[in-house]
């Protein structure tokens, strides 16, 4: 039989795909470097049982489609390993402290980095922001990986701190 989850945790899950849709569409509208999209995705995995985490992932991957682009769905695999990996690096060093979650945003730009890589480069054929690399003769592959591994890297590490923060917030009894 299915058990329906109790309604707050049905809440926080809502609430954390709309953050990140909504941060998500502002960071895309403002055309800033780092999509951010993901602090629901991080901010569910502290606060919500693992199915539930893992929907945030997936819902936003496939309503990110209608609200932020078009491209979203492709990465439906980088949002569920993103909530995969911290739910991971969560179990194995808590996320209590700003140093662990610095440990999660690195851990999981890795994985984000890993698991995007070959969908930037079989779907979109790699271009997209490595087109210098590229002319400087480094390989397809190559340039998405370390290309991807930066802007991940800078986009979890913000993106882990602010769900750390959220999550602090939340679970010191703030509003």
């Amino acid at each position: 039989m299915l058990k329906v989850p109790p309604r707050h945790q049905l809440a926080i899950t809502a609430a954390c795909v709309a953050l990140n849709l909504a941060v998500g569409t502002i960071a895309n509208l403002l055309s800033l470097p780092l999509s951010l999209d993901t602090i629901g995705s991080l901010t569910g995995a502290a606060l919500l049982p693992p199915a539930l985490a893992i929907a945030v992932g997936a819902l936003t991957a496939v309503l990110g489609w209608a609200v932020i682009s078009p491209v979203y769905p492709y990465y439906i695999g980088t949002q569920v390993s993103v909530v995969i990996a911290a739910l991971v690096v969560m179990r194995l060093i808590g996320f209590d402290r700003l140093w662990k979650a610095v440990i999660l945003g690195a851990s999981v730009a890795v994985v984000a980095a890993m698991v995007s890589a070959p969908v930037t480069v079989l779907v979109f054929g790699g271009v997209s922001n490595n087109a210098v690399p590229i002319a400087a003769g480094q390989s397809i592959w190559s340039a998405v990986t370390m290309g991807g591994l930066l802007i991940e890297f800078a986009d979890k590490l913000v993106v882990a701190l602010i769900a750390w923060a959220l999550v602090r917030r939340r679970l010191r009894g703030g509003a």
